[in-house]
């Protein structure tokens, strides 16, 4: 018993020396890792979801793209527990430091324990649990939360599969959806299903029920996913261009396979460097290639399968790659890259436990965690202090509570100048939060005509086309925007000379009467998804609320069901003379449908349990 607790002690206290090595800046000198993903994607996110109730997540979000659906977006996490619960830390630091070292414990626990259940030798344990806490694909996905805590699950959902039970296989792959990175659930889906090929008939049911389960536990997220992918600009396939972006170069893969200190030497890579970094250490490769070579069938085709993933991240530029539709399912091929690791891993540990001493398999994973430790991260990750997201830029000054409503729009020459070119200095950074690039402003309340969004409303994309082609003055008065951030003539770069900033004193507020003089308008209370407006009304007129009419909104008239208009692309309703209670609310079917759905699996399973 007493030998037990001390191993128990020691493996803790590597564990938390090796994340305090890994995570220095972050766990030690209270930073905070930083790129455009950050600022754009991860803080918002997070600022969003620490501004609402811990359950239940609203159906709604008003700041981005004119409004749009909440739940229904998977990469806002709004029901993932772990993001429910560590929301309500009041600093983004402590936030991203539980986060990052619980999803790389979740990791290496799971993906050591797979490889103690294949070997039964704790070195190969300790090596698989090594790379998957810390290896350079994991670890440069840190800005992106939902990435990072997707790629957390794989291991798991490999380890209840290994041992073909239907329900943790469930629940592991239940919990990545909603951790939402959907590309990497179906990466994992696609691992269990060749776990489960080489188990057999035992193991093809394990996954087949296992994934039952998971998408009834989901249902509540996925089902409005599924409408909303349906209206989204988004197709089920990506034209060929999309679909190859962020493919691996051939020599860049091989430089970051083959050499340590790549990131030291020649740092560049073509691409996001969030997205397409990768490096397993050249000792796990020497490992895994020793296990394939000297292995069994079993590890001969994970080397297969391990290899194929590394092929298929060259993405475009791999003859015929885009002309296979299952392969435009989803962007960036570097995905791929995320089997790689998972597969060289376990060969790696295989290869460990393959070695005839136990002093040269203790010394073989030492030497594995060592490199990891030393250039899996090194200039991968720029560093910022937390204040850097947290402290509210000038602009959002420009938005009084009188006023919190208007929306921000960034014009399309701003947008492209972003979209084209890459934060190097720290100018570039500044700039992108000073001037609330999308979707960051979302982060202090302030509400945005256009953001980053794949899922972006066809509705929402049809108007931005049109003020994009147009400019017309009365679209942007509707829409509320009454800050419009863009480039000087002729410039093709942000910097503080080429910026233009004009401010819109025309611009309506959220709920108007269209008709001139027919009557006023004004909010009495107001929640994502729900509007409550006080209208007298001088003669019959037309009340607007100036969020995006997708199906689910329902109003009332003095608490009498009233069916919803459309002008343009928000929501209207005909009000009669007099004084008026109208109430708008998103409520779609699909949320209480899978709602229903997901509680009826949870307490089906509790109950096999």
């Amino acid at each position: 018993m007493r030998l037990k607790v001390l191993h128990a002690a020691i493996a803790i206290l590597l564990a938390a020396t090796a994340l305090c090595a890994a995570w220095r800046p972050l766990l030690l000198k209270g930073l905070v890792p930083m790129d455009g993903n950050m600022i754009a994607l991860s803080y918002p996110h997070w600022a969003m979801a620490r501004s609402i109730p811990l359950m239940p997540p609203p159906s709604w979000n008003p700041y981005r793209n004119l409004g749009e659906p909440y739940l229904a977006d998977p990469q806002t996490m709004a029901l993932y527990p772990p993001m429910r619960l560590l929301s309500a830390f009041a600093s983004f630091q402590g936030f991203m430091a539980i986060w990052v070292v619980f999803h790389s414990l979740l990791a290496a626990a799971f993906l050591g324990a797979l490889a103690w259940r294949r070997h039964a030798d704790l070195p190969a344990a300790a090596a698989a649990a090594a790379l998957a806490a810390f290896n350079g694909f994991f670890a440069s996905r840190v800005t992106f939360l939902n990435h990072f805590a997707s790629a957390a699950w794989l291991p798991a959902a490999l380890y209840f599969q290994h041992l073909k039970s239907p329900l943790g296989v469930g629940f592991c792959l239940a919990l990545q959806w909603l951790s939402g990175f959907p590309p990497f659930s179906l990466l994992t889906a696609l691992a269990v299903a060749g776990a489960a090929w080489h188990q057999g008939r035992t193991g093809i049911r394990c996954a087949a029920k296992g994934g039952a389960l998971a998408l009834g536990l989901a249902a509540v997220q996925w089902i409005p996913f599924a409408e909303l992918f349906a209206q989204s600009v988004r197709s089920l396939t990506l034209d060929p261009r999309a679909a190859t972006e962020y493919s691996l170069p051939l020599g860049q893969l091989a430089k970051e396979l083959l050499l340590p200190l790549w990131s030291w030497w020649r740092p560049e890579v073509d691409g996001d460097p969030a997205i397409a970094g990768f490096y397993v250490g050249l000792v796990a490769l020497a490992l895994a290639v020793f296990a394939a070579c000297r292995g069994g069938r079993g590890d001969k085709r994970l080397a297969a399968a391990s290899l194929a993933a590394l092929i298929l991240s060259l993405g475009g530029h791999l003859p015929g790659y885009a002309a296979f539709a299952a392969f435009r399912v989803f962007r960036f091929p570097a995905n791929w890259l995320l089997l790689s690791c998972a597969g060289l891993s376990l060969l790696a540990a295989s290869g460990v436990a393959r070695l005839r001493s136990a002093w040269m398999r203790a010394l073989a994973a030492s030497l594995l965690a060592a490199e990891l430790l030393a250039f899996a991260q090194a200039g991968r990750v720029a560093w910022a202090r937390p204040g850097f997201l947290s402290d509210a830029p000038a602009l959002t000054r420009g938005f009084q509570e009188a006023r919190r409503w208007d929306r921000i729009y960034h014009e399309d020459a701003l947008m492209r100048a972003w979209e084209r070119g890459k934060l190097e200095t720290e100018e570039d950074y500044s700039l992108m939060r000073d001037l609330l690039a999308p979707s960051f402003g979302a982060a202090f309340g302030i509400c945005e005509a256009r953001s980053y969004q794949t899922l972006r409303h066809e509705l929402a994309d049809m108007f931005q086309k049109r003020l994009s082609a147009s400019g017309d003055s009365f679209l942007m008065d509707f829409a509320g925007i009454r800050l419009v951030v863009g480039l000087e003539a002729g410039a093709s770069r942000v910097s503080s000379g080429s910026v233009r900033l004009r401010t819109r004193m025309t611009a309506k507020p959220r709920a108007f009467i269209v008709e001139p003089g027919a009557g006023e308008a004004s909010i009495t209370g107001y929640a994502p998804g729900r509007a409550e407006i006080r209208v007298r009304a001088q003669r019959a007129c037309t009340l607007v609320l100036a969020e995006t009419h997708v199906p689910g909104w329902k109003a009332a008239l003095d608490d009498r069901p009233a069916q919803p208009g459309s002008f343009g692309i928000f929501m209207s309703i005909d009000v009669p003379p007099g004084d008026h209670a109208v109430r708008f609310a998103y409520a779609p079917a699909s949320i209480s449908a899978g709602a229903a759905i997901s509680l009826l699996t949870l307490a089906a399973a509790l109950l096999v349990i």
